[in-house]
Parts: structure tokens; C-alpha cells; sequence
């Protein structure tokens, strides 16, 4: 689902049609015409952290964050829970939910990528993610002692999977 690696993205997309192409997002669609399938490529952080990794996906990802937790953490490739992670991370005002989904059906995902998503996510240390110099206009819904409660629950939860033998 994901492609994380620059040299997989660049084959990959050799092989697809262009569609658009926006230059002041840095975001661009393409056509798979073996699958039929359509594909963004994208710079997640590129307002907060330079530009960022570069990611490739299908478009569009499913609507409901249990489904997009299931599928990319199950998949067995790390790069597409890293990759979900990634989208996540400077969404902090979906961290609560996403939480909630994963204490409620922590059972059902693979440890490797279920650790690795927590890890990549930023909820653990969300200093990395939101500092003091950033305009707290870009998240209104998040106060410290909420990131605090979330860093918790999320600490707590990465052990209860880690011990956690299915």
C-alpha cells in the first residue's frame, strides 16, 4: 500500500500515467494502467519539518480509521504501518481516536507493525512533534495535559502489546 523507498517510488512510478500535478503542495496524482488503481505522491510534513519523507499511496486511502488501522498494520510490511504513521503524526487532533481504536482491538493487530506504528506516530515523545515555536493555532484541539494523557495511555498500551502474545 505504502512505498516509503525512494528507489521503489521511482520504479514504481515510471510505470504510471500522470494525471496532476500540484506545485504549490508538492502533490501528484498518477494512474496505474496494469491495476487501474489511483495514486498520490505526496510530502506529509513539508509545512513543518522541511519536506519530509516522500510518500506514494493509493488514493483514496478508506474513509473509517479502523479500516486503515487494520490493513496497514496487518499487512506485514512495515512500510505501510510507518507509512499511516507518518500522515498521522502532525494530526494530533485524531491521536484520541486512534488510540481508542487501537486499546479496543489492540488483539487483532501483528506486533511488529502495531509497535512500529505507536513508535512512528509521535504520541509517545509528542514534544518531537508539536515544540514551543510552532503557532498553537495548528492545533486548537490539543492542549499539554491532553498530549500528556494520550502519551500515557499510548505508553501503557505499546507494553500491554509488547507482553501481549497471539
Amino acid at each position: 500500500m505504502y512505498v516509503l523507498n525512494y528507489h521503489q517510488q521511482i520504479e514504481r512510478i515510471s510505470r504510471m500515467i500522470p494525471l496532476r500535478k500540484n506545485e504549490e503542495t508538492f502533490e501528484v496524482y498518477y494512474h496505474d494502467p496494469q491495476t487501474g488503481e489511483l495514486w498520490k505522491s505526496f510530502f506529509p510534513h513539508k509545512e513543518h519539518l522541511g519536506k519530509g519523507p516522500k510518500i506514494l499511496r493509493p488514493e483514496p486511502l478508506p474513509e473509517n480509521i479502523e479500516l486503515q488501522l487494520e490493513i496497514c498494520i496487518n499487512s506485514g510490511e512495515e512500510e505501510d504501518a510507518k507509512g499511516l504513521a507518518i500522515e498521522y503524526s502532525l494530526r494530533p487532533e485524531k491521536w484520541e481516536e486512534i488510540i481508542d481504536t487501537l486499546e479496543a482491538n489492540f488483539k487483532k493487530y501483528m506486533r511488529s507493525g502495531f509497535l512500529l506504528f505507536i513508535k512512528t506516530l509521535g504520541v509517545l515523545d509528542p514534544s518531537d512533534i508539536i515544540d514551543e515555536e510552532r503557532p498553537t493555532a495548528l492545533y486548537p484541539s490539543i492542549g499539554k495535559d491532553r498530549l500528556l494523557k494520550l502519551k500515557k495511555r499510548a505508553r501503557k498500551l505499546r507494553w500491554k502489546k509488547f507482553f501481549h502474545f497471539s
